[in-house]
């Protein structure tokens, strides 16, 4: 039977490419799923029978939008996508998943650091970054400024308060730069949230309550400035996120930020976590909260200090952001933007002091 339908499916598509120019292969591969799916169900496997079943599904149904996503993608960000998915389906399994003081002759302290483990952050921050990015690129945002923050946030809160601070100098009304960063100061929680879901779920049991108190005040005073788009505003064209310059980047910052909260928690009291935390979240708050979620979920670092340390990596990534706006912006901007990342960074606090 399979040899029936294969030769059929041979000379259906042979007449197709002699009488179309681009006769495509979608319906030849789906009729060969069709007969896999047949297979696997006659195994016995009904849960992967019923997966690629309704994903094949999907595929067929969505073709139009994967048709108008290949054409708003460029060709660059497309390349980037498929060599990172070529580079993390291969490697990934060919990483070893012991710890490099196993594989090689090092101190105990690299036994937190496993070559896999680095790598699955990396894609999971790269994905987070990823689905923003793909958004904005689709459209996502154009008639909002709350969107279009939020997604900044997804992709880069950091990237997203320094280039708006830009944009803003010597503007006189520059209420809808305001509303960007802020946004994307809030959203960058929910980035947060999301990580610890898939790292360290447990943490979110009381985490919650920091990141959501955080996140409501600064959506909150998100609202407050919202407006329709103006005409002064330009969206900021961020950085495909799959590069493999920026994740090789991240995966070297977070193997050194592991093993700098590691040793300092050998060496040290609470107080010097907490501080090495804070100055491990002022470039970025993903690879301290990676950091201090895999050594609870690894290397034994109680609930409650992980959950205080990352809160701390929240305050201190949003004061961060303040200096970006001094750094960046022009006197009114910060006058105006700062007090509303303090609020988000004291509410945070006060949280932190109830944990």
């Amino acid at each position: 039977m399979f040899l029936a339908s294969a030769t059929f499916l041979v000379l259906r598509y042979r007449w197709d490419a002699t009488t179309r120019g681009d006769p495509g292969y979608t319906t030849e591969i789906a009729s060969l799923c069709t007969f896999a799916i047949g297979a696997l169900a006659q195994l016995g496997e009904l849960l992967v029978a019923t997966v690629i079943t309704i994903a094949m599904v999907a595929l067929l149904r969505s073709k139009k939008i994967l048709h108008r996503a290949t054409e708003l993608l460029s060709a660059r960000d497309m390349e980037m996508l498929i060599r990172f998915l070529v580079i993390t389906g291969i490697v990934l399994p060919l990483l070893p998943d012991d710890p490099v003081a196993s594989l090689v002759k090092l101190s105990k302290l690299f036994e937190v650091l496993r070559p896999r483990d680095v790598w699955r952050m990396v894609v999971l921050i790269s994905g987070v970054a990823f689905v923003g990015y793909a958004l904005m690129r689709l459209g996502a945002g154009r008639s909002s400024q709350l969107i279009a923050g939020m997604l900044g946030g997804l992709v880069s809160s950091t990237a997203t308060a320094v280039a708006y601070s830009r944009a803003a100098r010597g503007l006189a009304e520059s209420r809808d730069y305001e509303t960007l960063v802020v946004a994307s100061v809030a959203v960058s929680f929910v980035r947060t949230a999301i990580v610890l879901l898939f790292v360290s779920p447990e943490l979110l049991g009381t985490l919650y309550v920091p990141l959501g108190a955080m996140f409501g005040v600064g959506l909150a005073l998100t609202l407050a400035r919202h407006a329709p788009i103006g005409q002064t505003v330009e969206a900021h064209q961020y950085g495909n996120p799959l590069g493999l310059r920026v994740a090789v980047s991240f995966a070297g910052f977070y193997a050194l930020v592991l093993l700098t909260v590691e040793a300092a928690r050998e060496h040290f009291a609470e107080a010097g976590l907490y501080l090495l935390s804070a100055i491990a979240a002022l470039p970025g708050a993903s690879a301290a909260t990676l950091s201090l979620a895999r050594l609870h979920a690894d290397a034994g670092l109680s609930e409650a200090v992980a959950e205080r340390a990352i809160t701390v990596v929240a305050i201190t990534t949003t004061l961060a952001k303040v200096g970006l706006l001094i750094a960046f912006g022009d006197r009114p901007f910060v006058r105006r933007v700062a007090p509303s990342l303090i609020a988000v960074a004291a509410v945070g606090a006060l949280a932190l002091w109830r944990i």
